[in-house]
Parts: C-alpha cells; structure tokens; sequence
C-alpha cells in the first residue's frame, strides 16, 4: 500500500491518493479541483485511479470527486447522510469498501458536520486489522475542526456529536493507527493545528488537549473546541451548497488579456505591498498573490462576483485562477495590466516603519487598526489600537472615526495592505505598517496584553 499526500497550505487541506500497486488501482480521499495532480502522481505509480471517498461535505474548497467522474468511470463514495445530488454510492456506518486488496471501511465521525465519516483502511495481505484512518476533521494533528460553521443553533448539537465521536468512535482505537486528517495548518476550519501533517492514535490520545479534554465533562470540552477560532471566510457555505450539486471541471480556456475592465468586475492586484503602495489603479484591492490569495478573496469579494487579475504575467495569473477555482470563484474574465490607464488616477498608501507609524499615533493622532484574528490580538498588540479582523472590516469600518487618519497592521503587512486598500476605496485616508507587528515587536516597541 502506498499514500501520496497532497497539501495545500493557502487552504491548509491535505488530500490523498492511496494505492495498491499490486493490483494497479487506487483510491482518493478528499480530492480537491486540481484533478490533474491526482492523474499525474496515479500515471507515475502505474495505477488507475477507480474510486474517490469524501469525508464530508467540505466548505473550505471545492471538491474534484464530481469533475473526476466526468473523465473517469470512478465511483464517488460518501456517508449516508451525505446529501449529495450526484451519483454516488452512499455507506452506512460499518459498510465496507474494496480496492484491490485494501478494505475501506466507513465510520461514522458527526461533529465537525452532521454527515461526517471516517475511513478506517486495512492492506488485506498484512492484516485484516485497520492500520489507517482517514480521519477527515474529526481528529486532526493537535486539535479537531470546528463545529459551528453550521451556524450556532447547530452549534451545540455538533459540539456533542464531536463529543461523541471522540469519545466512542476514535479514541477506542488501536495506538498504532496512523491518522491523515483532510485539515492542516492553515485552515480556518480549525484553531491552530500543529506543523506535522499526519499522527497516530496513541500520540493524539496524549498530547491532543482537544482529545483529552473528551475523556472529562462535555461543558469543559466544549469551552475548549471554542478557544482560537479564526473568522470564517464568507465563501464558506455557498462552497458547501457546491459540492452539495457537485463541482463541475474548472474551465480550461486560456484568460484574455483585456484592454478594458468590466465595469462591475472586482480589480484584484496581486503585487506585493510594497509595489502596490508606490501607485495603482483605482478601486483596486491588494490581495498579494501568494499561497493564501484564495481564502483572502473569499473573505472579501462576494462569490460569485466577476473579477479582473491586475498583471502582465500571463502565467501568473493563471496560477491566480487556478486558486480561485479551488474555493469556487469562476468568474475570472482576464487579466490586464496593474498600471493605471490614460486618464486614471494614480493611487498610493504609504508603507510606515513601525517607529514611524508608533509616532504617527502618539504625536499625530493617527488611528492603529489591528487586523488580525482574536488569538493574535489576545498574545499581544499596539497600545490603543482599535481591533477588526480584516474579514469583517467592510462591515465594520462605520465604527472608524472620521475625523483621524488610520494606520492599519497586521503580523507582516500583506493582510493590512488588503484592508489598507478597502479602506481607501471609501475615501479613508490610510497607511500601512510595512513588516506588520512582527516588525513592530522586533523595533521594541510597547505591547499592549489588555483584552
């Protein structure tokens, strides 16, 4: 039996291809849009890919099961409570699965969703003993997923099934099985994971405070799954409500170069901070092009809303829509160039160092914005700032004082250039603190522990 894992650290989703290379065949677990990957890895091994587990359905991306069966004669496997509109075979809890000499056995896991399951597998020509769980979030490394991603009048009802679960079905298994969970470090669908990438039974049952918090009383386990939550990308459920119908095959038509933006198209500007700062087009959004590009626009632009790439790098903006189709944001109508047309304006924010933007507040009155999640800001932040994660900033920018400039930061600058660029789409004078508060601790300036 052989796993190749497949990780995404902008999404923190690991996926895997599992093998039996005797017999030539293998199976998916979680297998995310770039199906081309799964192909790639499956053609070099020498095995057909004929079926594809789903743990769940997921919000976070979107997942390929349903594109892959549009190439493949491969059968998509779910839990019975799955309510998934394409075809698919639906296993109750204890059913068993065969590919090739491996047995995939169907576990019941509620609680990070209602219809979440386990894959339990066993390589028959070891032992018909399970040695694998595909845990998909109900165990991960270090923590569990979350459990109110439902909304919170289900919140309570899953923080019991996860209760549950760990208690009946995980940890009563054998030490010796190996875990690869479907979430890592990374995801918002969890608070933070440890670095490792998959575990065992026996070391979670020790060092996982989330599992040994459910061998005691529900009311201190649920406080605990509650800790370090990041704010939930807004895409979340309408990717939810995709993979209910199933995900068609991304489109693979080359992006045209545009010589005019839509007018109702989004302007996404993937420079680094810096860059973007010195001049840019108006109405621009600074949502750098790294590996957490996607999950950032997903919190921002509205699903479903057409977008324009702001760069000349053909490839690079590619690779931009690439990511966006994996949280579901078709809508990419092309590319163009970063540079401000004939007749537009040229607009800057200025990148403070952190002692500049430290005076700026004390002698000038400038207003600090805090734009990172509640944790980050509860291990330290700058005296008297005010805190809004940059996910809720469009709602909550009315609580800004007209009256003073803001200087926005976050760990290292490219979270508060995005917010420093939607604050200045509405007319606010703005800066951004260049290194963010990373920057700001290593200048030795005052940190702030207040709540």
């Amino acid at each position: 039996m052989l796993i190749e894992q497949f990780f995404d650290a902008g999404l923190g989703h690991a996926s895997y291809l599992v093998a039996d290379p005797d017999a030539g065949v293998a199976f998916l677990v979680d297998p995310d849009r770039n199906i081309d990957n799964y192909l790639g890895v499956a053609a070099r091994l020498g095995v057909l890919v004929t079926d594809s587990f789903e743990t769940h359905v997921h919000n976070d991306y979107v997942s390929g099961s349903r594109a892959l069966a549009e190439l493949r004669p491969i059968t998509v496997h779910a839990g019975a409570d799955a309510a998934l509109a394409y075809p698919h075979e639906s296993h109750p809890d204890g059913d068993v699965a065969n590919v090739g000499d491996l047995a995939i056995r169907c576990v019941a896991t509620p609680g990070h969703t209602p219809e979440h399951v386990s894959y339990l597998v066993a390589d028959l020509r070891r032992s018909d003993d399970p040695q694998y769980l595909f845990s998909g979030g109900a165990l991960l490394v270090g923590q569990i997923a979350r459990v109110d991603l439902l909304g919170p009048e289900r919140a309570g009802e899953l923080a019991r099934s996860a209760y549950d679960t760990l208690r009946d079905r995980v940890l009563t298994l054998a030490d010796y099985v190996a875990v690869f969970p479907t979430h890592g470090g990374g995801s918002a669908c969890s608070a933070e994971v440890a670095g490792s990438r998959w575990t065992t039974l026996g070391f979670e049952r020790r060092h996982n405070r989330v599992a040994r918090s459910a061998t005691g009383g529900f009311d201190a386990f649920r406080a605990t799954i509650a800790e370090g939550l990041p704010v939930a990308p807004a895409y979340y459920p309408h990717v939810r409500k995709l993979n209910e119908r199933g995900a068609p095959i991304a489109s693979r038509a080359p992006l045209p170069f545009l010589r005019e933006i839509p007018k109702d198209a989004v302007r996404i500007d993937p420079r680094p901070p810096h860059l973007f700062g010195a001049g840019h087009r108006p109405g621009a959004l600074n949502f750098v092009g790294n590996d957490s590009f996607a999950v950032r626009v997903g919190a921002i632009v509205a699903f479903g809303a057409p977008i324009v790439i702001l760069s000349t790098d053909g490839e690079q903006a590619e690779r931009l829509r690439g990511q966006l189709a994996v949280v579901g944001y078709d809508e990419v109508r092309g590319y163009t160039s970063p540079d401000p047309a004939s007749g537009e304006e040229t607009l800057r924010i200025e990148q403070l160092d952190p002692r500049t933007a430290f005076a700026r507040a004390t002698e000038q009155g400038a207003l600090l914005l805090d734009v990172r999640e509640r944790s980050e800001w509860d291990a330290g932040h700058a005296p008297g700032a005010v805190h809004i994660p940059y996910e809720d900033l469009r709602a909550r920018a009315h609580e800004l004082p007209l009256d003073r400039s803001v200087v926005v930061y976050c760990a290292s600058g490219i979270r508060s250039s995005l917010a420093a660029s939607m604050l200045e789409s509405n007319g606010r004078g703005v800066a951004n603190v260049r290194g963010g508060f990373t920057a700001w601790r290593n200048a030795k300036l005052p940190v702030s522990h207040e709540k």
